[in-house]
Formats: C-alpha cells, structure tokens, sequence
C-alpha cells in the first residue's frame, strides 16, 4: 500500500453527485470515484430549496453581513472578496442548482459500496415527509440526509423528527448536516439553523435512532469548527451519535479522532461539493495529516472505513493497494 494513503481500504462516508441526467453520465461519475482510490462513498442528495432561497430579500442579506462584518474580517479577511453579500447569494443559487437530489436515480440505491442517502425536503409536512421516507427505504435507499439550514428550520423542527422517527422504525442511519453551508449560510443569522445542540430533545426520544453529525458539526468557511462542541456534546450523551470530518480542514481531523469517542469517527470528504477539492488530493492530505499525528493500525483503518462498513452497511470493493506493515 502507498504510504500516502496507509490504510487496506478507503470508504468516503460523504459525497455528493453532480446533477446527472443520463445512466451513463453516473456510471463515469462512479468509475471516477473508484479511480480516485475509494473502495465504497455515501451518496448524498441535495433536496430542491430554490424557493425557499428566493423568498429571502438580498437586502436581508446585506443586512446582516454589515451586522457581522468585522467578525468576519478577523476570521476570514483573507477570502473577505468571496463573502461579500451578492458573492453569498450567487453561491447559494450554485448550489441549489448543482448537485443531484435522486429523484431520478433510485436504481443506485441497491449498490453495495455506494449506498444512497435520500434527501429530506423539510418543506413538507411531517405526514407526507414521513410518506415520502418510508416510500424511499423500500425503493432500496439506505438512510436519510438532512440538511436543515437550506429550509432555516432549526434541527428541532417537527420535520426532522419525522425523518429521525422513520429512521429508527426502518433501522436505517439519518446523516444531519452541522455546521454553516456554502454562500448566504456562511452568515449566523442563517448559520444557526445547521445547530446539532437542537438534536437533542429528538434523541432523547428516538434513542435509537442512528445519526450521523455531517462536519463533526463544523462546517464553516469563516469559522472551521462552528458547532465542534455542539457535536461533541451529543456524541458522549448517545451512543447511537457518530460523526464525519468531511471538508475540514485536514488539520482539523487528528483533533475530532482525538477528542469523540472511540469508533464512532468516519472519514468523509464532501467532494466535490468543497470548492477546488480533489478527492485523491484530499484524502492523501487527510492520511498524511494523520499518521503524522501518530494514527495507526485498527484505529486508522476504523476511520478510513471501518465504521462506514457497519453503520451505512457497505462493501469496500477489493483493495486498491498493496499491503504494508504500519
């Protein structure tokens, strides 16, 4: 095995597919997955937002970016261009528009080491959410994604338990979005909704539900780590919380293995939703990251897929690499 990545195999418990219209078009996106040295992904669908994103006056926008400005120029003065209001907005109205929501493409649900999440439109109420949930796990779907800030509903709402309800009845795994999301979300008026604190009066009452905390809760361009606390709050309270480190930064991955508990730590990337990401790239980054850190044998491999294995239910596909000795 190359050193850059040390581990037998490698399943990226957090990934999203382009907007694809023909069965060809997916059948390359998954070649080119495995090509990047991943032996299974986590499939993960955005659901339709746009109204919801055009119902919030740019004025609102702008409002609040004045509110926080100077926040956000002492955490991120460096990237200040890319946060501007309109900035914000069009990045919020690229990715409403860029990534698949699966409606068209159940028949992915039934691979093995690519199991689909089906995304959660919490712009439904809780009835005909959890008619549309249950509809989805017998089309082959093997859990729910969540992600509550692109509808503002904080992970409290109604909505959400009906996903979290129909989760634990089914025995199939919730992924909850935590943290900030990409353009006018990157701001905390709209920041809060992605809260995983707001989780737990849910998991106090669905306590076997399995819910798996996207970002460690982190996600955040100006402020990496957001909701890292929030998260960790919730994984020594459940056992059933785990969490994924998809788009932190590298740097970042060594401190959640360190601090979570013990097996309950998934690798994932949120390619190719992180601008200029790579997902070779990024993996070898993260692995480097960590066996610098002093991350070997069981503990690594559980990380790198291990627990994806046993929580999503997923095959990593035979070894891309030749073994070495850690």
């Amino acid at each position: 095995m190359r050193a850059d990545v040390p581990v037998e195999c490698v399943v990226d418990a957090h990934v999203h597919m382009p907007l694809l219209r023909e069965r060809g078009e997916v059948n390359s996106y998954i070649r080119g997955l495995v090509e990047s040295g991943v032996g299974g992904a986590v499939l993960l669908g955005i659901p339709p937002f746009k109204e919801i994103l055009a119902s919030i006056p740019l004025e609102e926008v702008k409002s609040e970016h004045e509110r926080v400005r100077g926040l956000i120029e002492k955490l991120a003065g460096d990237i200040m261009d890319q946060l501007e209001p309109e900035s914000l907005y069009l990045s919020a109205v690229k990715l409403s528009e860029s990534f698949c929501s699966f409606a068209r493409h159940s028949e992915l649900a039934g691979v093995v080491n690519f199991p689909v999440m089906y995304p959660a439109n919490l712009s439904l109420g809780p009835d005909e959410l959890a008619r549309q949930l249950e509809e989805a796990v017998s089309l082959g779907f093997r859990g729910f994604k969540v992600i509550s800030t692109l509808f503002l509903k904080y992970l409290s709402s109604e909505q959400v338990e009906a996903v979290i309800e129909v989760a634990e009845r089914k025995g199939v795994p919730v992924v909850v979005h935590g943290g900030c999301d990409p353009g006018i979300w990157e701001l905390p008026r709209y920041c809060k909704y992605g809260d995983p604190s707001k989780l737990e009066p849910l998991l106090s009452r669905h306590r076997d539900a399995t819910v798996i905390v996207a970002h460690a809760g982190g996600y955040s361009a100006i402020a990496p780590g957001v909701f890292f606390e929030e998260a960790l709050s919730l994984a020594r309270r459940f056992e059933s919380v785990y969490v994924d480190t998809s788009a932190l930064p590298p740097q970042l991955v060594p401190v959640v293995l360190r601090d979570f508990p013990a097996g309950r730590v998934l690798y994932g990337s949120d390619y190719p939703a992180v601008a200029n990401s790579s997902l070779r790239e990024y993996m070898e980054e993260v692995f480097m990251t960590l066996l610098a850190s002093g991350w070997r044998g069981k503990e690594l491999e559980g990380y790198a897929h291990g627990v994806a294995e046993e929580v999503f239910r997923a095959s990593c596909v035979t070894p891309l690499y030749d073994g070495v000795g850690l």
